[in-house]
């Protein structure tokens, strides 16, 4: 079977496909992790063959044709990730970042990096915190300030390609997902509720902040507003009924119990259908 999948869920995947293999020795898995717009447009646009589909943004999952059903499953937030101890120190000082790390991070002092808008969602997620903190912070031209100070160098196709950057110093800080960052064993500073992306107290406030990435069509873009980072995961081949059956186990509470370690965040799973109106 073939599972394609947002690059941050690669552990997941891996450790759920060693359990699944001590119970079913005789079955054959292969992951191919990528940015989670790339895994659609490998079915969509490239026909590759694929048993199952796990993306970091739940709504690309309205982009297959025909729409599958679907598992909202999982949740994540964005943080500001360094290597660098020196960079995010304890308190009192954490507190001056806590506080001022948006004017820092977009006064061009530090560089950072991003994943690419048009091919990962925690790309877009990053634009979307940049606006939000704009309006938590009552500061008007932030986000351009974002955009003026950073530099294209820093952009990769998925947000963990950026992990190698920090540990080799290379970067001084990416944005990233907090289980990514915490996988990894970065230092990182969690963002107000605000800004995270991670509530869905706040999914009102996120809805406020939109981006312009690019559509399937050449030459053509979509929009994308903001909303709590949540992972979807669907079975593309229904005549494998391996499938199911692998579908079902990431599902199960066995690999649920993995969410949390892996730092990724609990949501209450929801099963959607094409017809039916996402969350």
């Amino acid at each position: 079977m073939v599972v394609l999948h947002a690059g941050s869920l690669s552990p997941l995947i891996q450790e759920a496909f060693h359990r699944f293999r001590q119970n079913h020795p005789g079955v054959v898995l292969q992951s191919e992790a990528s940015g989670s717009l790339d895994a659609i447009r490998k079915i969509t646009e490239l026909n590759k063959p694929s048993d199952l589909v796990a993306v970091a943004d739940y709504r690309l999952m309205e982009r297959l044709n025909p729409v599958p059903r679907y598992h909202i499953f999982l949740g994540n937030e964005l943080v500001l990730a360094t290597a660098k101890k020196d960079l995010l120190p304890g308190p009192p000082d954490h507190e001056v970042w806590e506080e001022n790390w948006s004017e820092m991070i977009s006064s061009g002092e530090y560089t950072y990096g991003i994943s690419d808008p048009d091919r990962d969602p925690a790309g877009y997620y990053a634009h979307l915190a940049w606006k939000l903190a704009e309006i938590h912070y009552d500061r008007p031209g932030l986000y351009q300030r974002f955009l003026d100070s950073f530099d294209e160098r820093w952009l990769r196709p998925r947000s963990s390609e950026l992990v190698a950057l920090l540990q080799s110093n290379a970067l001084d800080f990416a944005f990233l997902y907090k289980s990514t960052a915490l996988q990894n064993n970065l230092r990182f500073l969690t963002f107000p509720a605000e800004v995270s992306l991670a509530e869905d107290a706040y999914r009102d406030l996120y809805s406020r902040v939109l981006l312009q990435v690019t559509a399937e069509q050449p030459g053509s873009t979509v929009e994308v507003t903001g909303t709590p980072i949540r992972y979807a995961i669907a079975q593309t081949n229904p005549d494998n009924p391996w499938a199911s059956r692998l579908l079902e186990f990431f599902l199960s509470s066995e690999v649920g119990q993995l969410y949390r370690e892996l730092g990724y965040r609990r949501v209450p799973i929801l099963e959607v259908h094409s017809q039916e109106s996402t969350p």
